[in-house]
């Protein structure tokens, strides 16, 4: 049994001679199948390199032909859109055209913004200087599939065609119009919140409660009219985006960071000259505490007192080194033997004698002279009335108004407020004249000149002289104030009975005056050279009736 188990394993393991043999065999059968494949794969590289030389050979036939086709193209491509405006196929001139008419006559038209019962209208052109510039993105359309090279022209060319191609022109625009345009939106709309506001008055802080409200979204709102342009599609009109909003609380600590100064003093610097004109300090009048508890009252207007701080050293106390220069004087006459109006002539120059008007301060000769009242001493003269020359308190005070007058125009300032007598006057040159009336007519001016000027007025002798103190600046104009008669009117003669005269005499009551129309001008010179002419008034002056009292007395 044994004997025949080891018989059968022989046959069925190979010996080593057995096994070379089967060996060798496959070797060669490998080999051959090597040899084989190599050959096929050599075949198909070769045929590869055919197939690609073959497209590369129609791809630059190809692209040679479509480049020749298209080179005598003169207009843009197809598929390119600006602004979502097509332009295919337009030369440069056409595609500009077609944009003006379609996206900048847009800008020519009113756009309507509104907010409930609001609505306002704006023309972008017009308003806010909106406009396109189309050179540019046109010549960039028309070089799109131009670019020098065949393949990328192609392609640019056939891509377009495919898929199409967008080009965006900005708007141009000022944007500083639009934004004071948006501002004055925002303060127009209705429901408008209101924050905490203060203001002073008469030595009063007014600090006014804010109001829960909406307020207009700056940007959304910007944002959106520039988009509504730009879009050939979109409505031409806006609605307002608003948000709504509280009010912040008052700020007192802010507010009083805000009102609260230190006094300055004033001062002079000589070399080179500078005058520093000081002010006023301001400060609350109550404690914070106070302000505190007034602000837990439930009120829209809270009033807190404020405490004006004078300066230790005020423009007064600088003394005449301020006021080193004559900028202009005047004189006129009166008659010294009429004692009641001489007073009035004399205390109304004293009120003026010495005051210092301030840079863009405005002076009234009615406040500074006063009412003119027996109390402040003032006597009765003869004043012209709608009736004629009547008696008055004050009268000569209008000879002291007119000497300012002419001082005032050779020193080159503005006149507030001037007015000419009914009748002609005689201590100055009609035209030249400034009547008052206490609470009705009033002589104002303002002190146009860089630095404080200051009157130097006198009455006596019989002469009013009134000159202006101040500081000569780098450019002092010639003054000349010619006025020039337009017209004359005769006046009437009325004659009364009087039976208190003896029949056959006749008084003259009242003088008659002509009247007359007249033109002013100022002339300012330079160097001797006429810089400008302005009319600064024209005057017409009644004629007054001559009264002749008639006796009848037998």
């Amino acid at each position: 049994m044994t004997k025949k188990l080891e018989n059968t394993l022989e046959k069925e393991i190979p010996t080593e001679n057995n096994t070379n043999i089967d060996h060798s065999c496959s070797t060669n059968e490998n080999k051959s199948d090597i040899n084989h494949s190599v050959h096929s794969k050599k075949h198909f590289y070769i045929l590869l390199v055919c197939i690609i030389f073959f497209i590369l050979i129609l791809l630059i036939i190809f692209n040679t032909v479509f480049a020749l086709f298209n080179m005598g193209n003169n207009k843009i491509i197809s598929g390119i859109k600006i602004n979502g405006i097509d332009i295919s196929d337009l030369s440069t001139q056409e595609a500009s055209l077609k944009l003006s008419e379609q996206l900048s006559a847009k800008l020519e038209n009113p756009l309507t913004l509104s907010y409930q019962d609001y609505q306002t209208t704006i023309v972008p052109s017009e308003d806010f200087d909106a406009h396109y510039d189309f050179s540019s993105i046109i010549e960039e359309a028309y070089l799109i599939g131009r670019s020098g090279n065949i393949f990328k022209s192609n392609f640019q060319i056939i891509s377009s065609f495919l898929f199409s191609r967008e080009l965006d022109v900005d708007l141009q625009y000022n944007n500083e119009k639009l934004s004071n345009i948006i501002n004055n939106i925002s303060l127009e709309i209705p429901g408008l919140i209101k924050q905490p506001s203060y203001y002073i008055e008469n030595n009063e802080l007014i600090i006014l409660k804010g109001k829960e409200g909406v307020s207009l979204l700056y940007d959304e709102t910007q944002n959106l009219i520039i988009s509504t342009l730009e879009d050939i599609s979109s409505s031409y009109s806006i609605s307002l985006p608003v948000e709504s909003a509280m009010p912040a609380g008052i700020d007192i600590q802010k507010i009083y960071n805000e009102v609260h100064t230190e006094p300055k003093n004033a001062y002079i610097v000589k070399d080179p000259f500078e005058l520093n004109l000081g002010s006023s300090g301001v400060d609350f009048a109550i404690t914070f505490e106070e302000i505190d508890s007034l602000l837990q009252e439930q009120k829209d207007e809270y009033v807190i007192p404020l405490k004006i701080i004078e300066p230790e050293i005020g423009i007064d106390d600088l003394g005449d080194e301020i006021f080193i220069d004559t900028l202009s004087t005047y004189s006129t006459k009166y008659d010294v033997s009429n004692k009641n109006r001489s007073t009035n002539v004399e205390l109304a120059t004293a009120k003026l004698n010495n005051v210092v008007i301030l840079p863009g301060q405005t002076f009234s000769y009615n406040q500074t002279v006063g009412e003119r009242t027996i109390k402040n001493g003032f006597k009765e003269a003869s004043i012209y009335t709608s009736s004629g020359i009547e008696y008055g308190l004050g009268g000569g005070i209008c000879q002291v108004s007119s000497t300012l007058y002419n001082t005032v125009l050779e020193a080159n300032l503005d006149i507030v407020e001037r007015k000419n007598h009914r009748y002609s006057v005689t201590y100055v040159p009609l035209g030249k004249d400034a009547t008052v009336a206490y609470g009705s007519i009033d002589f104002k001016f303002k002190n146009t000149r860089k630095y404080p000027i200051k009157l130097i007025a006198s009455a006596k002798n019989g002469v009013v002289n009134i000159s202006i103190k101040g500081i000569k600046e780098e450019i002092e104009y010639d003054v000349t104030i010619s006025a020039q008669k337009l017209q004359t009117t005769p006046f009437e003669t009325k004659y009364i009975n009087d039976n208190s005269l003896p029949v056959g005499t006749q008084v003259v009551k009242q003088y008659g005056y002509y009247g007359y129309k007249y033109e002013t001008y100022k002339i300012l010179s330079l160097n001797g050279a006429v810089v400008s002419k302005t009319l600064i008034s024209t005057d017409i002056y009644t004629p007054l009736t001559k009264i002749i009292r008639v006796g009848t007395k037998q």
